[in-house]
């Protein structure tokens, strides 16, 4: 197959899904928000796992008075799913989305409130759109929050390793769940629960209710985002807010099961430390590796501490 370096415009309207959570209560500040973004495998359910309640940083992130918006990416959960899968739904489309439903936040098109300070917060691919957001748009957020990321290629001359999941057709893995009428053979997911775990969980640090409903709601991956999702990202150098990285020290897409594994002449710490030459004018750099976390944070067990410590720096990051 040849591959054309040309590009091309994609022009089209789609629906997307989308929620604005508010505390029951009140918030710290009715004009703050987190913009949350999943990864790859997930839709939005992501943050607000339904495993048990202490899984949703949704809920967290309400019980500490933030109001949130998540949506199902391009292709995913609720959202509008295009039948190229190749060509449309790739990494440019994804983050052209992305920044306008942060304009849509700052200028109150969703929920009627505009929303002063936003935090962009990311898991894993959902991070990659988040470090693009801070390097192409940079005004659209005020702090970013980068989840299960890292800029890996500083080291390694790689991008996130994913081939673990061996990744195959979603209607031919989930019969009951895709149909040939809704998804083309663009549309993948890891082959076997196995491939699951291997690239996003780190046994025997999560519980099997969580793997099972991971696995029984995969969402799919087209092979447009899965050949290009790195490739929105870049060094953000007008982008001065503070950027946090939290990522599993066992994490595999970004760290290859050690973030510790750096040269011993490295002039980071750990892997996920290097993202900071992706920002070098930032007000402030900081990274957290939980232990014993895969990269599937928010369905290990650590979830509700790393939650606490991810609301720490929004705390900070928005004071």
């Amino acid at each position: 197959m040849h591959e054309s370096p040309q590009k091309q415009n994609v022009t089209n309207t789609y629906t997307l899904s989308g929620t604005l959570c508010t505390p029951k209560n009140s918030a710290k500040n009715a004009s703050y928000a987190q913009y949350l973004i999943h990864g790859v495998g997930f839709d939005s359910s992501y943050w607000d796992f339904a495993a048990s309640e202490e899984y949703s940083y949704v809920r967290a992130a309400a019980d500490a008075g933030y109001t949130t918006f998540r949506y199902d990416r391009l292709g995913t959960g609720l959202s509008e799913k295009p039948s190229d899968a190749y060509n449309v739904v790739q990494s440019p489309t994804d983050l052209a989305i992305a920044i306008k439903f942060a304009e849509m936040l700052r200028d109150g098109e969703i929920g009627g409130q505009k929303f002063d300070k936003i935090v962009g917060v990311g898991h894993s691919y959902g991070s990659v759109q988040v470090q693009a957001i801070t390097a192409h748009a940079p005004a659209a957020l005020d702090a970013a929050l980068l989840q299960g990321f890292s800029n890996n290629g500083r080291v390694t001359g790689q991008g996130p390793f994913l081939a673990g999941g061996a990744y195959s057709v979603a209607t031919e893995v989930f019969p009951d769940r895709f149909s040939t009428d809704e998804l083309t053979n663009a549309y993948l997911v890891t082959a076997v629960p196995q491939a699951n775990q291997f690239d996003f969980f780190y046994f025997p640090y999560f519980s099997p209710a969580a793997f099972n409903l991971t696995r029984a709601t995969e969402q799919p991956a087209t092979q447009g985002v899965l050949f290009t999702q790195t490739a929105i990202m870049g060094t953000a150098t007008e982008f001065t807010g503070p950027v946090h990285v939290v990522t599993g020290a066992q994490d595999v897409p970004f760290c290859f099961r050690d973030c510790y594994a750096v040269p011993p002449d490295a002039k980071y710490p750990s892997i996920p430390a290097y993202a900071q030459e992706l920002y070098p004018k930032t007000s402030n750099f900081s990274v957290y590796i939980p232990t014993n976390t895969g990269h599937a944070v928010n369905q290990h067990y650590s979830a509700p501490d790393v939650y606490q410590e991810m609301l720490a720096f929004i705390d900070s990051a928005l004071m």
